[in-house]
């Protein structure tokens, strides 16, 4: 396997985007955490994000941000623009429109959620360790299909949710082919395409996370002594399998929690849990509550019930 190969068998699929306008000097649009990877384009003005326990960055015109799942952020808007910024309209009615504050200072920005598929195994970008943050400058690659990407959700006509889809998929290739070669560390995950047992194991748990997967198992399927086997996984996915099988079953599983009437004890035992209260532990461990208030915390959910 090579990242060649990798690069040529994902998907992107292209969820609804929303234009956020951040009005009036630190004004704080703050944004819940998704059970897909978002991706954030600034398209005028200036200001900051902040990702969790990450430091707070500078953002302006041309950054772009790809964050992994389950991040909470917020965009703070900081000076005046002296760029138009876009007026985008609905993709079939899709577009969402996001803003906080008033003034003539603004931030804004594209934001989309994004999911990329391998071999129809989703949830890909969910491996990213941490925010990919980049300022693109003038010129630059990401940056011209990034802003062909803006005028088309700007002004939508015939063929321009398959042009989009196509940008979209471009700017992610280019953007993880950029950061896989500078050997940043948020992609380590692509390095196990040259490490053959590596890969395999991945798409293991991947393709499988209800599965009994053990170290022995995994090991014995990579032909390696359990030791060899669990230092070279976490070297090159900077977790241990055990670890990235429990994280990949609870964001499934909060996935399913936002998509689903599904009861708790069933979500469970659909990602690979046997008993509820184990579940229930491990659900609070990661996220900071328990499944039954996580739910109860999603926008929309008092529409619902």
């Amino acid at each position: 396997m090579t990242i060649d190969r990798i690069l040529e068998a994902i998907a992107i699929d292209l969820k609804p985007f929303a234009f956020c306008e951040i009005r009036g000097a630190s004004t704080t649009l703050a944004l819940p955490e998704q059970t897909q990877a978002i991706l954030h384009y600034v398209t005028g003005g200036s200001g900051e994000i902040v990702v969790g326990r990450h430091p707070r960055q500078n953002i302006s015109r041309g950054t772009i941000i790809l964050l992994p799942a389950f991040q909470h952020h917020s965009l703070i808007s900081a000076t005046e623009t002296s760029n138009p910024l876009p007026q985008c309209r609905p993709i079939d009615a899709a577009l969402k429109y996001l803003q906080a504050g008033e003034g003539q200072q603004t931030l804004g920005a594209v934001c989309g959620l994004v999911d990329v598929s391998y071999r129809g195994i989703s949830g890909i970008l969910n491996l990213i360790q941490e925010p990919l943050i980049e300022q693109l400058e003038p010129g630059d690659r990401i940056r011209n299909a990034m802003d062909e990407l803006v005028l088309e959700l700007a002004n939508p006509t015939v063929g321009t949710r398959a042009l989009a889809r196509s940008l979209l998929e471009q700017c992610i290739i280019m953007l993880l082919r950029r950061h896989y070669r500078k050997g940043y560390k948020s992609v380590n995950w692509l390095r196990g395409a040259e490490d053959p047992q590596m890969w395999e194991s991945l798409q293991l748990i991947l393709d499988r996370p209800k599965a009994s997967h053990t170290v022995e198992s995994l090991s014995d399927k990579a032909g390696m002594s359990r030791a060899s086997f669990a230092k070279r996984f976490k070297k090159i996915y900077g977790t241990g399998p055990i670890e990235l099988l429990r994280s990949i079953r609870l964001q499934r599983a909060a996935e399913l929690l936002s998509v689903s009437d599904f009861p708790i004890k069933t979500i469970a035992t659909k990602v690979g849990y046997q008993s509820r209260s184990y579940f229930t532990r491990a659900f609070e461990a990661e996220f900071g509550k328990t499944p039954d208030k996580y739910r109860k915390s999603l926008p929309g959910y008092s529409n619902k019930h």
